[in-house]
């Protein structure tokens, strides 16, 4: 075609508009139930045991619980901010303030443990498969939300996705999870937590990406 200022017009006028996303913080807020949701739902069928609440140590298993949620509320609007063109992570050193915390509860309740170095056949494996229960369905929540906007590069917004559902799945955890645990416990939570990071970037590249 030799007129293009035509084109132009006539591209411009059959093409709908595209519509505003909303700031990630609020789609973070409104897309974390929804992945909370299917991981409560997946664990379901696994066996629970309630956490003392009203114990000694309480303290550190509602720590637990409620830092795990913010760091994954707040990964999960990352994921979201990042994957916009221009999009930065915002709130970054809250999140390195709020992972610092995480980890000296993780040190507070390895040391509250009868047997902190001591690893026992199969100790650690309900754990392992509670967060890999939790988190699996989560991924699908996290790539749905995504996609809303796509994104070039996405491999940087399916990590901090991969991340978001991790904190998410330990937060579900601290609700049938002891104050204490070894550091073989521990080790098996971050275990299945990369598990999920990597399965999150693998599955929704091909999703995501334009």
């Amino acid at each position: 075609m030799r007129n293009h200022e035509a084109l132009i017009d006539e591209l411009a006028q059959e093409m709908p508009p595209v519509r505003r996303v909303a700031p990630a913080w609020l789609r973070a807020l409104g897309w974390a139930p929804v992945a909370l949701a299917f991981g409560f739902l997946s664990t379901r069928l696994l066996h629970r045991e309630a956490t003392d609440w009203l114990g000694s140590h309480a303290v550190l298993s509602i720590a637990n619980a409620g830092l795990s949620l913010a760091l994954g509320v707040t990964a999960f609007a990352a994921a979201l901010s990042i994957s916009v063109a221009g999009g930065r992570v915002g709130a970054k050193g809250w999140m390195t303030a709020g992972l610092a915390a995480w980890a000296l509860l993780a040190a507070s309740s390895i040391a509250l443990s009868a047997r902190p170095v001591t690893v026992m056949v199969g100790e650690g494996s309900y754990c392992f498969t509670f967060v890999l229960t939790a988190g699996l369905p989560m991924i699908a929540a996290a790539i749905l939300a995504l996609r809303r906007t796509r994104s070039i590069a996405p491999k940087q917004a399916l990590a901090y996705a991969g991340m978001a559902i991790g904190f998410l799945s330990f937060g579900l955890l601290a609700f049938c999870h002891s104050a204490e645990m070894s550091m073989a416990d521990f080790l098996m939570h971050i275990l299945a937590a990369l598990i999920l990071g990597a399965t999150t970037v693998l599955l929704g590249r091909p999703v995501v990406k334009i």
